[in-house]
């Protein structure tokens, strides 16, 4: 299915989605990456209206491609603007994205000149409490792999630790990436802020193939990510007791 295809059947969903939807529309449109689109895309919608809709997300097929379509409500979008959590560099992602059928472009560069107006002081304070959901969990998982010597699940691993960093890497530089899940990668390699020898440590860590070398580059990045914390002020609780822990 080509760009063209792709884009009418973007425009037929979204302007039934508005004479059909249960709340008003603000904002809906296709998402369309920078990196030109192939055949076997899948088509995402991003659908912004004024109240939350009573059917979430969901897929179908179309034509043999996989169509998405990903409801956010203004309040909730707008809270995640004033107070970032773990989904913001992906709602940005799509903000930044989005080719409007319905409502404007003006409109959503509105609401990412808002995301880039929040100070730094303020952000990171939103963040920090997020921070321990993002690549310690992967990373302490692919650590144990390699001791119980488990080459596939740790090369499977490795694919989620380094989507987490991307994560991790756009709420440090409070920035989004503009291509989607693993074509994100080269953007990071880019961000101002990031680990030590991050663009040369993520390609190594994709080829690796021995169990000790992927632990190895593993955790050299992970070392480099905490120097980077600390460089950012980004103060991570690591508890001693269970009496201090935050239940």
């Amino acid at each position: 299915m080509d760009l063209a295809d792709c884009q009418s059947i973007a425009r037929e969903l979204c302007q039934r989605l508005a004479t059909a939807a249960d709340v008003a529309i603000v904002v809906a449109g296709m998402i369309t990456p920078a990196a030109p689109l192939t055949d076997f895309d899948p088509i995402e919608l991003l659908v912004i209206t004024e109240q939350a809709r009573q059917r979430p997300l969901h897929s179908f097929m179309m034509r043999g491609v996989p169509v998405t379509i990903h409801p956010i409500a203004v309040p909730d979008l707008e809270a995640v603007l004033q107070a970032p959590d773990l989904r913001w560099p992906q709602w940005l992602s799509w903000l930044a994205q989005v080719q409007p059928v319905i409502g404007t472009a003006e409109q959503v560069q509105d609401w990412l000149s808002r995301a880039r107006a929040l100070p730094e002081r303020v952000f990171y304070q939103s963040i920090i409490p997020y921070l321990p959901q993002l690549v310690f969990q992967r990373y302490s998982e692919l650590r144990a792999a390699t001791v119980r010597r488990q080459a596939s699940v740790a090369r499977l691993l490795v694919s989620e630790l380094l989507m987490e960093m991307i994560s991790a890497l756009c709420l440090i530089n409070r920035c989004w990436t503009t291509q989607q899940r693993y074509a994100g990668l080269n953007e990071s390699f880019s961000f101002p802020l990031q680990p030590r020898d991050w663009p040369q440590l993520a390609p190594a860590l994709i080829a690796a193939q021995e169990l000790d070398e992927i632990g190895r580059l593993a955790g050299t990045l992970i070392g480099n990510y905490w120097q980077l914390l600390v460089r950012c002020s980004l103060q991570i609780e690591n508890y001693q007791t269970t009496a201090s822990a935050p239940l």
